[in-house]
């Protein structure tokens, strides 16, 4: 078997709790990451909202198991938010495959 790259579950983590931390600085804008199982959506890593929304939770698939929560995701311009999605889907996939 060849050599690849794989990312723990921790690394994962890890991963997560940083880019939520960037956006937070970046942008003023909370985001959480979440396991996705069946209907409900576990927390697993991210800034969770210490004042109460009156926004509605939106919630982007990144895939069947993962996912990103967020009350303001409109407000990062829409080519990083792609960008970011696109990053986080290639994260997700290495440690699928790993």
């Amino acid at each position: 078997m060849g050599k690849g790259i794989s990312i723990s579950k921790e690394t994962l983590t890890e991963k997560f709790a940083c880019i939520a931390d960037l956006v937070k600085e970046k942008y003023g804008v909370n985001i959480w990451f979440a396991e996705i199982l069946g209907e409900r959506w576990s927390y697993i890593a991210g800034q969770r909202e210490v004042e109460i929304s009156l926004l509605p939770s939106e919630r982007t698939r990144l895939n069947k198991r993962f996912g990103i929560v967020s009350d303001r995701w409109e407000e990062i311009p829409a080519n990083e938010r792609e960008a970011l999605l696109s990053s986080l889907k290639e994260q997700i996939k290495i440690y699928e495959q790993g």
